[in-house]
C-alpha cells in the first residue's frame, strides 16, 4: 500500500470546536473504535485486531512516533458518551503530523473527522505551527476529504 504525504496550512484549516482529551478514554475503547473504523478498508491489514490497534495507540501516546500532542489530539463522543471519532497528532520529522483520524462506521458522514482535523489545526496554529502533515493510502477515499479541506 503506497502512502501519499499531504500538507495543509494550519490557518487555512483552523476552526475552533471542542473535543475530549484522548486521555479520558481507555486505550481499549479507542482501539475498538479504530478497528471498527478501519476493518474492511484499504488501511486494514489481515491480522489486525484490537490488540494491534491498542499497541499503535500506546506507541503514539508514548512518543514512539514523535512527540505526542495531546492538546491537538481529541475524541468526539455520541450522546451516550461513547467515542465515535478520534484524531491523534504527533510531531514527526519536525512537523505536526496527523497520525490517525478515524470514525465509527455508524457515525460516518456526520463530519466528525472534519471537525477534529479543523480543531487540531486551530490548536496547532495557536501553538505557532504553520503547517500540518498527514499520510494517506493512495486508494483511500478519505483523500478526497483531505483535498477538500486543503491538503495537497
Amino acid at each position: 500500500m503506497t502512502k501519499v504525504r499531504m500538507l495543509a496550512k494550519c490557518l487555512d484549516l483552523a476552526e475552533q470546536s471542542s473535543a475530549l482529551p484522548v486521555s479520558e478514554f481507555a486505550v481499549e475503547q479507542l482501539a475498538e473504535l479504530m478497528v471498527n473504523a478501519y476493518r474492511g478498508t484499504t488501511d486494514w491489514e489481515d491480522g489486525d485486531d484490537e490488540i494491534v490497534a491498542a499497541a499503535e495507540i500506546r506507541a503514539t501516546t508514548s512518543a514512539s512516533y514523535g512527540q505526542f500532542n495531546s492538546d491537538a489530539s481529541g475524541v468526539i463522543t455520541d450522546s451516550n458518551g461513547l467515542p465515535v471519532s478520534a484524531v491523534f497528532v504527533s510531531r514527526l520529522e519536525s512537523l505536526p503530523t496527523i497520525l490517525f483520524v478515524y470514525t465509527a462506521k455508524s457515525a460516518a458522514g456526520e463530519g466528525h473527522a472534519t471537525t477534529l482535523i479543523k480543531r487540531a489545526a486551530a490548536v496547532l496554529a495557536e501553538q505557532g505551527h504553520d503547517e500540518v502533515v498527514l499520510y494517506v493510502s493512495e486508494e483511500n477515499p478519505a483523500r478526497m476529504l483531505y483535498q477538500k479541506l486543503g491538503f495537497a
